[in-house]
């Protein structure tokens, strides 16, 4: 290794990150300063890929070709990159450039700065991030869905019905709706206790969102009351899904009940009707249901 002026080794063996100096043309390490020695050794003529960096050929990350390479060939033009060292499991930030020696050779002048910590602190910054995200995902979630069911809420759906309406109003197509009351779940309570109602709210639940359609959206509408609303649907197809759901949940064997039915009320919006119209009509509707038998589907006309 070559020897240079006793100030610049001073200079050099001041600075607190490691530097090192290549031939360009050959690899030979020309110098090394005290941090870069105290990491390597001493490396007695050593090719820079072998005495730095243990491989056995020049290291991909080499910029040594890639600026030789350019028309202008310009001296003192930097590459900064960063770098994981399996040698000493260290991430270094490298900034590298070709230079001119003393004795009229090109080398590539390179100074490596250990960012391990800083390395961490950015891994750690980047998980603290995402289980941010991943909160604020599940916070967003849990602000619209029902804690008992896991459908939409009450809030969830009407913030739904807002803009199907608006949609429906903007592009003059149909949109339904139908109101589920579950048929004597008063007594289920009375008889079995509310943990066996919750449980039979929550099958209920399964089972509508087993059957309605993918444009649909169901949600709890309250107590044992759900609601599912049913875009671009006139009040036929309407009145066709909530047949579909009514026998699923005639069908349904529950734990401890075994059987449970519901009442169904369904209406079409009106052209200029808001929602507490139209849900007013389902309601009632869902009460004709209830009065003329229970298990069955009524439409409000």
């Amino acid at each position: 290794m070559d020897r240079i002026e006793p100030v610049f080794e001073t200079l050099f063996d001041v600075i607190p990150f490691g530097i090192y100096i290549v031939d360009v043309e050959t690899y030979e390490i020309v110098y090394i300063n005290r941090v870069m020695q105290q990491r390597v050794g001493e490396p007695n003529g050593s090719k820079c890929w072998q005495a730095i960096y243990r491989q056995n050929s020049p290291c991909l990350h080499c910029p040594i070709q890639d600026i030789l390479s350019r028309e202008s060939n310009a001296l003192n033009e930097s590459v900064v990159l960063e770098l994981f060292s399996d040698v000493d499991d260290c991430w270094y930030q490298l900034q590298e450039k070709i230079i001119s020696w003393p004795d009229g050779r090109k080398v590539k002048y390179s100074i490596a700065v250990d960012i391990s910590e800083l390395k961490g602190m950015q891994n750690e910054l980047s998980e603290a991030h995402a289980e941010l995200s991943l909160a604020h995902r599940e916070l967003e979630r849990t602000a619209v869905t029902d804690v008992l069911t896991k459908i939409y809420n009450r809030a969830k759906l009407d913030q739904v019905l807002r803009d199907e309406n608006q949609r429906k109003n903007r592009y003059s197509t149909p949109l339904s709706l139908i109101l589920l009351d579950i048929d004597r779940f008063k007594s289920v309570n009375d008889t079995h206790g509310h943990m066996v109602g919750d449980s039979v709210l929550m099958e209920t639940a399964d089972i509508m969102r087993k059957h309605i359609r993918n444009t649909d959206t169901l949600g709890r509408w309250g107590g044992e009351e759900f609601l599912i609303i049913c875009p671009n649907t006139d009040l036929e197809n309407a009145k066709i899904v909530a047949e579909k759901l009514r026998s699923a949940l005639d069908d349904h064997i529950f734990d401890v009940v075994e059987s449970c039915t519901g009442s169904f009320g369904v209406a079409l919006f009106g052209a200029e009707e808001d929602s507490e119209s139209v849900l007013r009509r389902a309601d009632e509707a869902l009460y004709r249901a209830k009065e003329r038998g229970r298990n069955r589907v009524e439409v409000s006309f």
